[in-house]
């Protein structure tokens, strides 16, 4: 439908609420209330009643803030505000939640009525009762009447758009210090949880990024960055009924929610009929502000085209709340205060103005809140209650709010479960632990079988994961490990992108879909990914072939301690016996796979530490990181003292001309490449470097800078891709032709480049024109130089986890491209011949002494026997041969009373043993009434020494 007839027919959107519905006949509602009694018992104690107040440290003060100039509270008096709203009020608890990226404090407020325990621990119960059980829960009365409704507000995402947090601390102070009974009620029926500043960073640095770089509102399905972790975390705990994410500056003032295309495992349904109704209260409450500013607001679901203001990718704040049963919005308020041709005042006003925006975002939400409340808690447990009954997304029908049309519908077929296999089925268990950890930390229910299983014609072994798709948040898990749809042909433009992003196919993991059966075995929730190691027996040297980044980290520790490695011609990495327990405590550490070496095997020799230096920004630095290279940026301007001697390859992530370089960076230039050093290429950057440096000459050609998604691509072999996956992650892909003669070729798109994404069909960036096309190019040029160009994403928003390995090989084959190692191994033979022997020496006789009569006494009596044995097996045993008296010592005609102790096997072998001394003891014991014979008491006993296996 149009924006025009969507503006059209919005008001009547206002009163449009569905009346609560039973469930479905035959649904289920989650586990038990029993099976969960003893987990929610624990859980109430360990829960503390409201406030939960903390004394912030203040940071010292800083002229230097960039809020100052706009007229905005600076990041260094944002703690003495809160430890003195603290101080006056019990209604305001406040911590800190974590560090920025660039060390700073991030600040958690929580407001509401105060509440002992014993509420708090009622409160939890209720919110877990809504996911876990939610038909009970949504006719609970005593839930319906007391359960706090949650809020969750967002301020300052990125750092630059500052006014979020200066209402955030506005509406505190307000509730903070108000005595009027409807600020009471207010706390009394909702827990409002604000994150202050999610990026202080950025609000100090006067930047959109946090300090290292990132876009934090591009995170939330990655979590690169701690202070995206925090609004995760946040969004999952607090299971809010509305959130808000608050920036700026958009013209007239932006409320979600937004145009298509929207993501098909979200029941939108349950959005949009309070989304939009909440939006357009949003709008009236901005023109009750009387600003000329503020007389209308753009809501791009109403107003906008398709693809202008997407909420298609889970990266976004709102996006990802958008599963866990919230209805959220981004709120972009309408005046940049940014620029040095406005004056001081006018920064100001125009900072009021917005921070007045925000604080009715905040206050209308809570009004809706309030208003609909009901309705919002069925919602948001029906939204639970349809993952829990597996049932599929709803058709929604055309106008089921104003301006919804054909275009708004998107719907995925769920899958009854999903299988991370573990064993051998599994190409990196390390990657499985890292899928399993976000599934499970985005609020995601995984479990682990106890025993051998088969499914799907596949055999999987005891420890697989298993995810069953009946449950509560299907729609955040089947976003996360589906494939994605090809939605090419159904929008012109996004907002921002990616169309695909499938953490299924690009982590790295062996993922499996069953799309109707569910595996017939017993299993058990678990909270974490497991670390499993594979490592051979015996003194042999080790193979790691790197499939993840935590391989690639290995190697780099290995390097680090001065082992020296081998880079193997199919790009595995040999570690000598030697090091096997360094090796095995890396392998346990990260969960290696390790194998033995072959017989024969060439490659080149690693000695120390690969050192890289790199041309980019933060994503190439990251990833260097993550995978444990000593990383040095570089520049242009900068080659004579950054691409030191230590340097063993260079990086290409952005425009490194080597003709264009002046005469002390081109001569380091040249010395760095004399001595050996390797290129990696990355993207149109890489191709042309390598090729104006003629090591490698490659035409690159980049794709539409929205060409963004899961591609097909086909892996041909060698050192780079051996191994690899049959798809790649792309976020403005790029491709390699009119290559030359040294160029091998290891990895090219598919014929059918995309699988899932946005990808124009036509055009010289279209997919037509990257079919079959290079993406992965090595070559050793002519002066032995290894040279790599990769035409995927290996490093954009650190996304591709599964690519890491990737270009950590890429990295190694540059460092060490020529053999300079080999080793062959073939059988021969060498020995000797041992004759079958049993040999049995006795030392002295063993002798008791004299017994006394008389006097009870235990005697001991040892002798030796000096063994030899080739056979199998052996033992060792004394008897007594004589037929009278068998057992006992005899003196003439007489015997002792009682028998000697020691008789029987004395030792027994299961291998060969040469002049083993073998001590044979006796014992004799000596009753107070025993009749003893004057004279010596004696028996001749045989020692044998026999074999069953000679």
């Amino acid at each position: 439908m149009s924006s025009r007839l969507k503006a059209a027919a919005s008001v009547a959107a206002l009163a449009l609420l569905a009346t609560p519905v039973a469930a479905s006949a035959g649904s289920t509602a989650g586990p038990s209330v029993a099976s969960t009694a003893a987990t929610a018992a624990q859980a109430a104690a360990d829960v503390k009643g409201w406030p939960q107040q903390n004394v912030l440290p203040v940071w010292p003060d800083n002229p230097n803030d960039a809020s100052i100039p706009i007229g905005v509270t600076p990041y260094d008096e944002i703690a003495p505000k809160l430890n003195a709203l603290q101080a006056q009020s019990n209604r305001v608890s406040v911590r800190v939640a974590g560090k920025s990226s660039g060390g700073r404090d991030l600040y958690v407020a929580t407001v509401t009525w105060p509440e002992t325990d014993a509420e708090a621990a009622q409160q939890e119960a209720w919110k877990d009762k809504i996911e876990d059980d939610p038909v009970a829960a949504r006719t609970d009365a005593a839930l319906l009447a007391g359960y706090k409704t949650p809020l969750f507000v967002n301020g300052n995402i990125h750092g630059n758009e500052w006014e979020g947090t200066d209402a955030i601390l506005r509406v505190i102070d307000k509730w903070a210090k108000s005595t009027d009974s409807a600020v009471e009620t207010l706390l009394k029926r909702n827990r409002i949880t604000f994150n202050v500043t999610s990026n202080p960073d950025g609000r100090v640095l006067g930047t959109r990024p946090n300090e290292a770089g990132y876009d934090l509102n591009r995170d939330l399905t990655i979590v690169s960055q701690p202070e995206s972790r925090l609004i995760r975390d946040l969004t999952v705990q607090t299971q809010s009924l509305f959130l808000l994410d608050l920036h700026g500056y958009v013209t007239p003032t932006l409320l979600w929610p937004s145009t298509p295309p929207h993501n098909p495992n979200n029941d939108y349904d349950l959005y949009i009929k309070h989304g939009l109704p909440a939006a357009i209260q949003m709008e009236q409450g901005l023109k009750d502000l009387g600003y000329p500013e503020t007389q209308s607001a753009r809501i791009p679901f109403r107003d906008d085209e398709v693809g202008v203001w997407d909420d298609y990718p889970p990266i976004y704040v709102p996006s990802f709340a958008l599963y866990q049963g919230t209805i959220p919005y981004t709120i972009e308020a309408p005046l940049n205060p940014r620029g040095t041709n406005l004056s001081l005042e006018e920064r100001k006003r125009r900072s009021g103005i917005n921070t007045d925006v925000h604080e009715v975002a905040i206050n209308k939400a809570l009004a809706y809140m309030q208003t609909n409340r009901d309705q919002l808690i069925f919602d948001q447990a029906e939204l639970f209650r349809r993952g829990w009954a597996g049932e599929p997304t709803r058709d929604i029908p055309d106008s089921f709010v104003p301006g919804w049309g054909p275009e708004d519908n998107y719907k995925t077929q769920f899958p009854r479960a999903y299988v991370i296999p573990a064993g051998a089925g599994q190409r990196s268990a390390a990657a499985a632990k890292r899928l399993v950890d976000l599934i499970v930390e985005s609020n995601g229910r995984v479990t682990q079988a106890k025993a051998a299983f088969t499914a799907g014609g596949k055999s999987y072994a005891a420890g697989s994961y298993v995810i069953d798709m009946h449950q509560p948040l299907r729609g955040l898990v089947n976003t996360l490990l589906e494939p994605g749809l090809d939605i090419t042909d159904r929008v012109d433009d996004l907002y921002a992108g990616p169309a695909g992003w499938s953490h299924g196919l690009t982590w790295g993991a062996t993922v499996d879909t069953l799309q109707s059966e569910f595996p017939g075995v017993a299993t058990e929730r678990v909270f974490a990914g497991a670390v499993t190691s594979v490592v051979p027996t015996g003194n042999t040297d080790l193979v790691l072939d790197p499939r993840d980044a935590e391989d690639v980290l290995a190697i780099n520790a290995l390097l680090g301690q001065g082992i020296k490695l081998t880079r193997l011609a199919d790009g595995s990495v040999l570690i000598p016996a030697s090091a096997r327990a360094a090796a095995l405590t890396e392998a346990q550490t990260r969960g290696l796979t390790l194998t033995t070496a072959p017989a024969s095997w060439s490659g080149s020799t690693i000695a120390d530490k690969v050192v890289v230096a790199y041309v980019g920004g933060s994503e190439v630095r990251d990833v260097l990181k993550a995978i444990g290279f000593e990383a040095k940026a570089v520049t242009a301007t900068t080659l004579t003292t950054a691409l030191t001697a230590d340097v063993d390859v260079l990086v290409v992530g952005g425009t490194l001309n080597p003709a264009t370089l002046n005469a002390a960076n081109k001569a380091v230039y040249d010395a760095f490449l004399a001595r050996g050093g390797g290129i990696v290429g990355l993207g149109t950057a890489g191709s042309a470097h390598t090729t104006n440096a003629g090591l490698l000459t490659a035409t690159g050609t980049a794709g539409n800078s929205l060409t963004s998604g899961v591609a097909n691509v086909v892996n041909h072999g060698g050192p780079i891709v051996n191994n690899a996956q049959p798809h790649a992650w792309i976020f403005q892909p790029a491709w390699y032709t009119n290559l030359g003669p040294n160029a091998v070729v290891e990895q090219s798109f598919a014929t059918e480049p995309l699988l899932a994404g946005w990808w124009p069909k036509t055009g010289t960036q279209g997919r037509p024109a990257a079919a079959g096309k290079a993406t992965v190019v090595r070559a050793e040029s002519a002066a032995g130089n290894g040279v790599v160009l990769i035409g995927t994403s290996v490093v954009t928003r650190l996304h591709a986890k599964g690519l890491n390995a990737t270009f950590g090989r890429a990295i190694l084959f540059a460092a060490a491209a020529k053999n300079t190692a080999a080793s062959t191994s073939t059988g021969g033979t060498v020995g000797g011949s041992v004759p079958a022997t049993l040999s049995l020496t006795l030392g002295s006789p063993a002798s008791f002494g004299t017994f006394k009569p008389g006097v009870p006494a235990e005697y001991t009596a040892t002798t030796d026997a000096t063994v030899i044995s080739t056979a199998g097996d052996a033992t060792l045993s004394v008897t007594d041969p004589s037929t009278t008296n068998t057992g006992f010592l005899v003196n003439g005609a007489f015997k002792l009373a009682q028998p000697l102790q020691g008789l029987g096997v004395v030792k027994t072998w299961t291998g060969p043993t040469s002049n083993e001394k073998v001590p044979v003891t006796f014992k004799q014991v000596i009753g107070e009434k025993d009749p003893l014979r004057t004279g010596s008491y004696s028996k001749t006993l045989t020692f044998t020494l026999s074999t069953t296996t000679p």
